[in-house]
């Protein structure tokens, strides 16, 4: 008899329902946030639209994270596993900020929608694109008119950001800004961690799909013994019916 799965919390289901609605608002704060840094030439007006805009999105998860904690039945056990969703209420919407707050944004509803493999790997590859692209715009606002700089486009800023999380280096493009420097320790820091997750969970799938591979082969020498042996049982069963019909034939 089939075991009844058990019955979902009022949290859970709060999770479920709100679960598409935050990831959207996380991309939005991710296109408001892109906006606010390429936008070099944005009018006050618009920058102080975009920033009430922000301000919503962080009170949005602010809520979200209120209810979802009043739903818990032990609070402090939800505090201590959920501390992504805790700092994306932490960190105030500040320009300083934002760079934090988008990872966390994003990582954090990813992993709220994370339950299986395939997801997982799905979590790790957006994570690490994520990485690379919200450093690259991070970068970009603190590298950008700063003296001396080398960042002159956000083009520059993507191929900063790829050569450094690939440890490749070739010094063409280096920050020039305390704040530069900061984002570069964090790129460093999550994008070698990252890859190194993304390349572990890569080669744990190729062994899982060659263990696959090598119980099929052993599935189908099984059959392919069973069927010579009824085959060889057929012919066997063939020459004695022909023994016994020559055997009447010459008695005859």
């Amino acid at each position: 008899m089939a075991e009844t799965p058990p019955a979902l919390t009022r949290r859970e289901i709060w999770e479920r329902t709100t679960g598409i609605p935050m990831m959207v608002l996380a991309i939005v704060f991710l296109g408001v946030y892109a906006w606010q840094v390429l936008d070099t030439g944005a009018s006050p007006r618009l920058d102080a639209w975009l920033t009430r805009v922000d301000f919503a999105i962080w009170a949005a998860f602010a809520l979200d994270f209120a209810v979802r904690l009043w739903l818990s039945g032990n609070r402090w056990r939800f505090l201590r596993t959920h501390p992504v969703d805790l700092l994306i209420v932490v960190l105030p919407p500040f320009r300083p900020l934002r760079l934090l707050r988008a990872a966390m944004l994003v990582i954090g509803t990813l992993n709220r929608n994370t339950t299986t493999r395939a997801r997982l790997a799905v979590f790790v590859g957006v994570s690490s694109v994520l990485v690379l692209l919200l450093c690259s715009l991070a970068f970009f606002d603190a590298e950008y008119g700063a003296a001396d700089s080398k960042i002159h486009n956000f083009g520059d800023a993507l191929w900063w950001s790829m050569v450094s999380v690939t440890t490749v280096g070739y010094g063409d493009v280096y920050p020039v800004t305390t704040e530069g420097r900061l984002i570069s320790l964090i790129l460093m820091t999550f994008g070698i961690g990252l890859i190194s997750f993304a390349i572990g969970t890569t080669t744990s799938w190729v062994m899982d799909q060659l263990k696959n591979v090598e119980a099929n082969v052993e599935s189908t020498d099984r059959e392919i013994t069973v069927l010579v042996t009824e085959i060889r049982a057929l012919r066997d069963e063939v020459a004695a019916l022909r023994t016994a019909r020559d055997s009447v034939a010459a008695a005859e």
